[in-house]
């Protein structure tokens, strides 16, 4: 569990702040924004107080002997191999996410404010679980200030769900 909550994080916070991002146009969107701008490199950021809806899917996947490779769906590929097909058959785990946004980027290509909601399914040798997560920003009226939900900053899990063991963060227990 620990491991697949560092990796929603880390997928998080490459989404939101790498400074990889700063030579990218916002995930999920073409580089002509209505109410943005287009930056030297023909990037496009939507300007500051104007909310877009993104949509976009990545895939992360790894093996027994620790080698990884991660292709965020935009071009961007990371990993200790060059392929999926480098990563041992035998022991691979993969996992398919469908990422969902609402955010005001601000003038640049981070989150501001918004919310982010992820779809994850693991399938394979170590992990065949799904996950389900929203991150809302602190302007959010959803947003609760619990610090024991915090992602980084003013940002925190709402909802954090996983295959059989239900929501994490609000865990609600029904009564007769």
């Amino acid at each position: 569990m620990k491991k697949i909550i560092v990796l929603f994080t880390l997928f998080a916070f490459v989404f939101m702040a790498s400074p990889a991002l700063a030579k990218t146009t916002v995930p999920g969107h073409s580089k002509k924004i209505d109410n943005g701008r287009i930056d030297a490199d023909g990037n496009g950021y939507p300007d500051a107080g104007v909310y877009v809806n993104g949509h976009y899917t990545a895939l992360y996947a790894y093996d027994a002997s620790g080698n990884w490779y991660w292709d965020l769906g935009d071009g961007r590929i990371y990993g200790t191999v060059g392929s999926l097909d480098d990563l041992s058959e035998a022991t691979l785990t993969k996992c398919d996410y469908v990422n969902n946004y609402r955010a005001d980027f601000g003038n640049d290509p981070f989150m501001n404010a918004g919310w982010i909601q992820n779809h994850i399914n693991c399938s394979g040798y170590d992990d065949n679980n799904h996950y389900n997560y929203l991150i809302v920003h602190e302007s959010d009226p959803r947003y609760t200030g619990n610090p024991d939900w915090s992602v980084w900053g003013t940002w925190e899990y709402h909802g954090l769900t996983v295959s059989h063991e239900g929501n994490l963060v609000h865990p609600r227990n029904h009564r007769n």
